[in-house]
């Protein structure tokens, strides 16, 4: 029904891939596929298209072929775990972008720490940058507005400025470690051990680019790129902006990332075929709900006006 209308050319964003929905996070679920939907997808995706790796997408010159590359963020140990025995059944390449300070023994992230409290607490106050923040969390309603303000809060922040704003939220200089969430160095030299997978850099703290300065941008990817190419005795070509938005990832940070030596930039930016821009390629993100004929509709130009009118016009959440 919607093959004609299908993008030719396209990178999908993925985050983690769960055993069951009980381990489906509350607020960050957008982030989390069970095996189940994603087995289905893969299944409904080689059927449509050409899945190809990173690499070979960005060779293509075919436009009347249909090909499609994968792609996860951040690091998490059940794209190896759950993820990768899928994607081996059906043959299926994908690229994944690190977090490098996680392979440093620094396994926080503000975004299940936050979502922890948040759904423990009655209500949050706290003072942060000469500002008093009070939230009522007694309604899930006010508990889902607490964590969008704060992450909008914490994404503009650099890894220093968030760990003091956690200090003010949570009253103790302790982070949460998530150590069993994440790749650590073993599991990621087994990665790069498959013929099916490709590992780039997602910074090494998970930074807005946008936000830092010239030198603290600039020393992010070279000391992930380094990183990386020291644990796995190779080059790291394929680089992930971390929220990646038009904000998020702009010419600026794009010519960052072209100096520090890698091939391409992909970001989160709603597109559809690839551009002519190798440092702001966009992606479709891919969750939980984006099955059967939900998952196809995402992958054509449809979805982009759908997306437009519904966020510009109404601002409303996005359904699918």
């Amino acid at each position: 029904m919607f093959d004609r209308f299908l993008y030719n050319n396209l990178i999908l964003t993925y985050h983690r891939i769960v055993e069951n929905e009980k381990q489906i996070d509350s607020e960050i679920s957008s982030i989390s596929v069970t095996t189940k939907t994603f087995e289905r997808q893969i299944k409904l995706l080689k059927k449509k298209f050409n899945m190809v790796s990173i690499d070979e997408i960005l060779k293509i010159n075919n436009k009347y072929k249909k090909n499609l590359a994968i792609t996860f963020d951040d690091g998490y140990k059940d794209n190896l775990t759950h993820a990768v025995p899928i994607l081996e059944k059906y043959d299926v390449p994908a690229t994944i972008y690190i977090t490098t300070r996680f392979l440093e023994n620094k396994w926080d992230m503000w975004w299940y720490e936050i979502e922890k409290i948040i759904w423990q607490k009655d209500k949050l106050d706290f003072h942060f940058l000469n500002k008093k923040y009070y939230f009522d969390l007694k309604e899930e309603n006010n508990k889902k507005k607490c964590y969008k303000k704060l992450s909008l809060l914490f994404k503009n922040l650099s890894y220093s400025d968030q760990n003091k704003l956690l200090e003010q939220i949570t009253k103790t200089k302790e982070r949460v470690q998530f150590k069993d969430k994440i790749l650590n160095k073993s599991d990621l030299i087994q990665l790069d051990q498959k013929k099916n997978i490709t590992i780039g850099s997602h910074t090494h703290t998970h930074a807005n680019l946008a936000i830092l300065s010239d030198n603290d941008c600039k020393k992010e990817l070279l000391y992930s790129k380094k990183i990386l190419e020291n644990i796995l005795n190779k080059e790291i070509a394929h680089f992930a902006f971390p929220y990646g938005s038009k904000k998020d990832a702009g010419f600026r940070e794009s010519n960052f990332v072209k100096d520090a030596g890698y091939q391409t930039a992909v970001t989160t930016q709603l597109g559809g075929e690839i551009n002519n821009n190798l440092y702001l390629i966009p992606r479709v993100h891919i969750g939980e709900n984006h099955d059967g004929w939900k998952l196809l509709i995402k992958l054509t130009w449809i979805y982009k006006i759908y997306y437009y009118i519904r966020f510009n016009f109404f601002n409303t959440k996005i359904f699918f």
